[in-house]
């Protein structure tokens, strides 16, 4: 069964030799629950860069995988210790995107929770940046 709630999300960004980015923003969305796993569904803002797109986070005591589509489509998986890589055809030809989840922390239940993330992104198997998502469910 879905239900409305309210997500806040925070996230940093650290490229190499910059401050960190970090982008705070709380908005309305969806969530549900089923044999332990957890599915939370939101519309992106211009706060984002992503407006026109609708994120998708499937949840798991071991897992978080994001999906995205709409005016941008990505998937990245989240488990720790292991890196996921996917192809993504552009303008410019194939690039590879890798994600090594460091950290992950899981703590939601059937009224909602929160998940922390702290993952190595690579493009083309160069370390473009450390990152953190913190997610949580009212």
């Amino acid at each position: 069964m879905k239900k409305d709630v309210m997500i806040t999300v925070d996230s940093r960004q650290k490229h190499p030799n910059t401050e960190p980015e970090f982008i705070n923003f709380i908005t309305e969305g969806t969530y549900s629950t089923k044999d332990g796993h957890y599915c939370i569904t939101y519309a992106e803002s211009p706060v984002t860069g992503l407006d026109g797109t609708t994120t998708t986070l499937e949840v798991t005591p071991e897992s978080v995988t994001l999906i995205r589509f709409g005016n941008v489509s990505s998937l990245m998986v989240f488990e720790k210790g292991r890196k996921h890589t996917s192809e993504y055809n552009t303008e410019y030809g194939i690039i590879e995107v890798g994600v090594t989840a460091k950290k992950l922390n899981v703590n939601m239940n059937e009224q909602g929770g929160h998940f922390d993330v702290e993952y190595v992104l690579e493009v083309n198997n160069h370390i473009t940046s450390v990152n953190t998502l913190n997610v949580k469910v009212q």
